[in-house]
């Protein structure tokens, strides 16, 4: 749970100030809600403090509400009827499957200029008394509740409008707080949806029973001392003073940090996902003041072996010298280049990765290089290794995976292995982050060569499209690729991929019968979070078949990752300040038997062809558009 802290901050003050107000209690016989807060699509907390001698009015929505979504033209009229006065609008999402970037696309789609927040648990909506959508509350600069209920009476019930509204009950209460006076109807029968059904937790959920178990099989491996996240998750003591960062980040699903989307296209190996039960439990725990329960029932603490998790590797490459990591400054990506020295081609198996220093070392990938460029290009940089970013920035024989926090080592299938040519080097490229002193590091990768014949090597391909645009001051251009695949192959894992301004991005399968299979959905893109995904079962996918990409790409000012100030045009490129959108594949060719006599294995020379000829026709094309534009310049003259 790397980066918990940075979730909640203050959150707890509020939370705290939450559970010690009757939440059944309706306005006038409640606690202040002054320090109350809420989570916000930015990952942080959004406090709901009013303005001085203002109010907050805080209303519920839900997207999949019809009534909810019918007030987004009276909430705007509403917001402007109060602009440049002490007013603030919040717009608290109640959906408990929806993304942040999912409540940001509906905002916008629906014009929503409120502040943003959600409350997919309904612990906000608990505290408040709030049952429906839409419902609005009214806080005032104490925090004191002053009105609850519906905005105003369009509707008579649900599905019914009213022919002849004429109350404003919403307005009337910020009017009236405004004035310094009590509001006339400070309770309203709000008319909407029902608040969405929560996950349900166990009952009055201990650290000794419930909890401790959740942070040992999901944290732990990365919250304890030595490892990437910033602080422990191993005691009591340590997870009950973050009782409230963990309730906000495991709510919105920033951690643990496992990007697809949830029951979204194929099933996946690994799934660090947490099931709603669990967070449902967390939640829970945070909102009762974090109780440790009876420490006789606490489990043992998880033990991970210093040593490889696989055994002895076969072949250990390294960096070939600590390299320093200075305490403070931009993030490092950085290519090492080592030698194999294998006198016979080999094929690997599995692959281990020891971090050196897992306090800096944020995610590690490897490549075999066989043409030696990646050396000469080491050698010509001073220092150890030489700067790098999107990739090794030279052609690639293969890859050899990669290792990001909560990943483990596996061995592939049976009769399939990754190609390692003799004398080939292994690129090892290392993402490393500051920790705030000077540090060093050797990360090392371990190599499993097969023991068993070999009848499939496993080929990356790709869709991508390196014709992309993405215009300044656009929050959600759009971007596709497609690759067909020109033989029946059987497919094994998907890597999406893109820099800095990537929003999100989706990879399904378009069957030659026009039937789509979705893979993969990452709908809240985040470059430092960016891996490699096994499907649990390896499927075949027919020749002729096309891997579809589909993503959206924010290039303003708005976009806190964005690396070019002021925004500009940005396209296809291997800088940080350039863009890419890839789509990768991993797969063997189906019925393919290396260990037949004469067998070749020829997948990686039909997919070199096939780049070739699209190049070609590429080229063709912009040949042809070129001489198409001169002809009409040539005519005008």
């Amino acid at each position: 749970m790397r980066n918990l802290a940075v979730a909640r901050g203050a959150g707890l003050l509020g939370l705290l100030a939450l559970v010690s107000a009757a939440g059944s209690g309706w306005a006038g016989d409640v606690g202040s809600f002054r320090g109350a807060s809420a989570a916000g699509t930015n990952g942080k907390r959004l406090g709901l403090a009013a303005p001085k001698g203002g109010a907050t009015a805080i209303v519920f929505y839900s997207t999949e509400c019809p009534i909810s979504n019918a007030y987004s033209p009276t909430l705007d009229e509403l917001m402007a009827s109060f602009k440049g006065r002490p007013v603030r609008f919040v717009g608290v999402c109640v959906d408990p499957d929806l993304s942040n970037h999912d409540v940001e696309q509906h905002a916008r789609d629906f014009s929503l200029r409120l502040e943003l927040a959600r409350d997919p648990s309904g612990v906000l909506a608990r505290k408040l008394g709030v049952t429906m959508t839409p419902e609005s509350v009214v806080l005032d600069d104490r925090g004191e509740i002053r009105y609850r209920g519906r905005i105003d009476d369009q509707f008579a019930a649900r599905g019914v409008r009213n022919a002849n509204p004429g109350a404003s009950e919403l307005k009337d209460a910020l009017t009236a707080v405004l004035k310094g006076k009590e509001v006339a109807v400070p309770r309203a029968a709000a008319i909407g949806c029902p608040l969405p059904e929560t996950a349900a937790g166990p009952a009055n959920p201990t650290y000794s029973r419930d909890v401790a178990a959740i942070l040992n099989a999901h944290c732990v491996e990365c919250h304890r001392r030595g490892q990437v996240g910033p602080f422990a998750l191993e005691t009591y003591e340590q997870a009950r003073k973050r009782a409230s960062d963990i309730a906000t980040v495991v709510e919105s699903h920033v951690m643990p940090p496992w990007k697809p989307v949830a029951h979204f296209g194929v099933p996946l190996k690994e799934s660090r996902a947490l099931a709603d039960r669990a967070v449902a439990t967390l939640v829970a725990w945070a909102e009762s003041g974090a109780p440790e329960g009876d420490r006789a029932q606490t489990p043992p603490r998880p033990q991970f072996s210093s040593e490889w998790a696989l055994g002895a590797p076969d072949l250990v490459v390294d960096l070939g010298c600590d390299f320093p990591v200075a305490a403070g400054g931009e993030d490092v990506y950085r290519c090492f280049v080592a030698p194999t020295n294998l006198p016979d081609d080999v094929y690997v198996s599995a692959i281990d990765y020891r971090p050196g220093n897992r306090r800096v070392v944020h995610h590690v990938l490897a490549y075999v290089d066989v043409s030696g460029k990646a050396r000469e290009r080491d050698l010509a940089e001073p220092g150890p290794g030489y700067a790098c970013f999107a990739g090794p920035g030279e052609p690639i024989h293969g890859d050899l995976g990669g290792w990001a926090p909560g990943m483990r080592p596996s061995f592939l299938p049976d009769g399939v292995g990754r190609s390692l040519p003799k004398k080939s080097d292994v690129i090892i490229q290392v993402h490393y982050h500051p920790s705030g002193k000077a540090e060093t590091d050797r990360t090392q990768v371990g190599l499993y060569f097969s023991r068993r014949p070999i009848k499939q090597t496993l080929h990356w391909n790709a869709a991508l499209n390196t014709q992309m645009q993405l215009p300044p001051g656009k929050s959600n251009t759009e971007i596709k690729a497609s690759w067909e695949i020109p033989v029946d192959v059987v497919a094994y894992a998907v890597t999406p991929h893109m820099h800095m301004l990537g929003r999100d991005m989706t990879m399904s399968l378009e069957l030659p019968d026009g039937k789509v299979r979705d893979l993969i959905k990452i709908d809240d893109w985040d470059f430092n979070w960016q891996q490699s995904y096994y499907f649990e079962h390896p499927f075949d996918v027919p020749k002729g078949s096309r891997l579809l990409v589909e993503a959206h790409y924010d290039n303003t000012a708005s976009n806190p990752r964005n690396p070019n100030h002021p925004p500009k045009l940005v396209g296809w490129g291997e800088a940080t300040h350039d863009e890419m959108c890839i789509g990768f594949l991993a797969v063997t060719k189906k019925g393919q038997d290396l260990t037949q006599p004469g067998a070749k294995d020829d997948l990686g020379e039909i997919f070199r062809k096939q780049m070739e000829e699209r190049r070609a026709e590429f080229e063709k094309r912009a040949r042809a558009a070129q001489e198409k534009a001169g002809g009409a310049s040539g005519a005008k003259r």
